[in-house]
């Protein structure tokens, strides 16, 4: 019985703790096929749908507009649910322990925030995208 009272909450404490690596491999964004924006015409409803509202946004006198947009290039989901997985079992195996690793990593791992330029013109078809910049978080 002593050894179950020491056992238990030890055992309670570590399922409940695991799981932050999972979440992080799990949420992070798709892919993000810049390539899909490298013809003109792509309308900007289709952009805004694949990397989400713009952080700026400037409509200009002559009827065009200028966009930037900041995203995580994201991951495969093969690669995400692969993660995830390993990070679920390494996390059963060493009673929540791997947190200790596996967090960190999966920051690391979360990829570059990309920041990028889209011009439209008249009727919010692209003119051109072009990427600025990467960099960390």
């Amino acid at each position: 019985m002593n050894q179950t009272a020491f056992w238990l909450p030890i055992l309670i404490v570590g399922f409940l703790s695991q799981g932050c690596s999972v979440y992080l491999a799990a949420s992070q964004p798709p892919k993000v096929d810049l390539d899909t924006f490298a013809q003109a015409g792509v309308p900007r409803d289709m952009i805004v749908a694949k990397l989400g509202t713009p952080t700026s946004s400037v409509k200009h006198e002559n009827g065009t507009r200028t966009d930037v947009y900041e995203f995580y290039k994201g991951s495969a989901t093969g690669w995400k649910v692969g993660r995830a997985a390993f990070h679920a079992i390494a996390d059963v195996f060493t009673l929540a322990l791997w947190e200790i690793i596996g967090t960190p990593s999966e920051m690391a791992i979360r990829g570059d925030k990309v920041s990028a330029r889209a011009e439209f013109d008249q009727n919010e078809a692209l003119r051109e995208f072009k990427v600025m910049g990467t960099g960390g978080t």
